[in-house]
């Protein structure tokens, strides 16, 4: 399994939900205003000298989502300028309790 953090700026959240969608990912937990620097953009901090939020969430994916979510980000940034563009981080998760498979209701 993979945990995937994305941030974005929040201008093109419907794109990246859009993809989530595309790529199976029907759990993740989203913060929809976060201040800071993507890699490509210029600060936003929610001031007059900074305006503006980014957005960032996190989903634990299969490793076939998550390959599926990789090539998906790829392509969208590719197609993309300036702070309009995705970054995401992937990494291994050794062990998850969720609630969902406590109750037999996984993917709900």
């Amino acid at each position: 399994m993979k945990l995937v953090f994305v941030t974005y700026y929040i201008g093109i959240d419907e794109e990246v939900r859009g993809l989530l969608r595309e790529c199976g990912v029907a759990s993740f937990t989203h913060w929809k205003q976060v201040t800071g620097r993507l890699s490509c953009g210029v600060p936003r901090g929610g001031t007059h000298t900074w305006p503006g939020y980014n957005t960032a969430l996190q989903a634990v994916l299969q490793e076939e989502t998550a390959a599926k979510l990789t090539e998906a980000i790829l392509a969208y940034n590719a197609a993309q300028r300036g702070d309009e563009r995705i970054d995401a981080y992937f990494l291994e998760i050794h062990s998850a309790i969720r609630a969902a498979d406590e109750f037999g209701d996984a993917g709900q």
